[in-house]
């Protein structure tokens, strides 16, 4: 009986305490843990001012910023002044910014002859030299830029889109040495003091591409996100382009279609956001937009693009912990809802903007979300389960 009774009375208190977490506590932790929303408006130096352009136009001040590294060579690798001192301006003027930073991983031309000037002009670059720490220098110098600049806590997209062929750092046949030199760089921007705040994101492009991307993930312990870039494009049959001549209906099943592709396709949104959760990791989409694309296969003003992935976005069950709108004309699509740097740029996509504002304006986007707090709602998730099997 006495011992039953110390059970009971355990047992009582865990309930109490799973309660205490699961009750007005987790209904708050799930209103500050909805997914962050940030916008790329071209890179530094005017990037940051366009950010907040965005801002006034969304009618929501919790955005986050996001920039590329230049290609040319390794200095730009490194985070210059000139890049990382705008976006120390930026971050310091709103508490709760934070940038998100495409870092290249082998300079130069496509075919890797190398830089054309800094360190290392003319020398071919590799993956096997670069799995051998050869190029860690530079990774160190980037770490040291961005804690002396206030960025410590930057998300970096390393080698982003590394199962497309379009960049010097295509990981196609280089899978493991790609791994490697990940491994390499995360452990050398870690060891620099300041820099234990920075997180990893692996983010391969939608689709199977050249390769599956997971043949190239480096391994949990030096990664922080998974992510995947997703646009409304589509070469599925029935879906784009869309004829001229073609009804709202049909229209609006070729979107639905091209949906169906991005959503349940070969390494689309399913795969990649369970490949997340399957590695206990927060899940990103780091560029995502409408798209018209000179060669039709766009899906043109698409507000129920717009709304599937804001359905996807806020599902809990995604884990989503930030993403980013990619709100440009690049020179292989325009995805461009907002007016601009001026204020007076009218989008090619108005239906899909007044739906983007209407998601993701003013109030409908709630506060910031970070591994640490997602982590913190997971335990609490695991402590109300065992409290509820220790009812039973």
């Amino acid at each position: 009986m006495k011992v039953n009774s110390i059970v009971r009375r355990n047992v009582a208190l865990f309930v109490a305490l799973a309660a205490s977490v699961s009750a007005p506590a987790n209904a708050a932790a799930v209103a500050t843990l909805a997914p962050q929303l940030a916008v790329y408006r071209w890179g530094a130096p005017k990037g940051p001012a366009q950010v907040d352009t965005y801002i006034k136009w969304l009618g929501n001040s919790n955005v986050w910023g996001e920039d590329f590294e230049p290609n040319e060579h390794w200095y730009g690798i490194e985070g210059g002044s000139w890049q990382t001192g705008p976006w120390s301006d930026w971050k310091k003027a709103q508490p709760g910014r934070k940038l998100i930073l495409s870092v290249t991983l082998l300079p130069g031309s496509w075919d890797r002859k190398g830089p054309k000037s800094g360190p290392g002009a003319g020398k071919p670059v590799s993956f096997d030299d670069a799995a051998a720490g050869a190029y860690n220098v530079h990774y160190k110098a980037l770490a040291e830029n961005l804690v002396k600049a206030g960025l410590g806590d930057s998300i970096l997209r390393l080698g982003w889109e590394m199962n497309g062929g379009w960049y010097t750092w295509r990981a196609g046949g280089s899978e493991k040495q790609f791994a490697e030199y990940w491994r390499q760089i995360v452990k050398t921007m870690r060891a620099v003091p300041g820099a234990q705040d920075l997180k990893f994101c692996f983010n391969p492009a939608s689709g199977w591409l050249q390769f599956p991307a997971e043949a190239c993930y480096p391994g949990d312990d030096y990664v922080d996100y998974v992510g995947v870039d997703l646009y409304d494009q589509s070469w599925a049959p029935g879906t784009y382009p869309i004829p001229k001549d073609a009804t709202a209906d049909e229209i609006l099943t070729r979107q639905k279609g091209a949906w169906k592709e991005l959503y349940w396709g070969n390494h689309g949104l399913v795969f990649w956001s369970k490949f997340a959760k399957d590695h206990n990791k927060a899940f990103s989409i780091p560029e995502w937009g409408v798209c018209h694309r000179g060669d039709g296969h766009g899906g043109e003003d698409n507000p129920f693009f717009v709304e599937q992935m804001a359905k996807f976005i806020n599902d809990p069950a995604n884990n989503v912990g930030f993403h980013c709108y990619f709100d440009v004309i690049a020179g292989d699509g325009d995805h461009m809802l907002s007016t601009g740097e001026t204020g007076t740029m009218v989008t090619k996509f108005p239906q899909s903007a007044a739906k983007f504002k209407e998601l993701f304006g003013g109030s409908k986007t709630a506060s910031p979300r970070s591994n640490e707090a997602i982590d913190e709602q997971r335990d609490g998730g695991r402590l109300v389960r065992a409290a509820r099997f220790a009812q039973l």
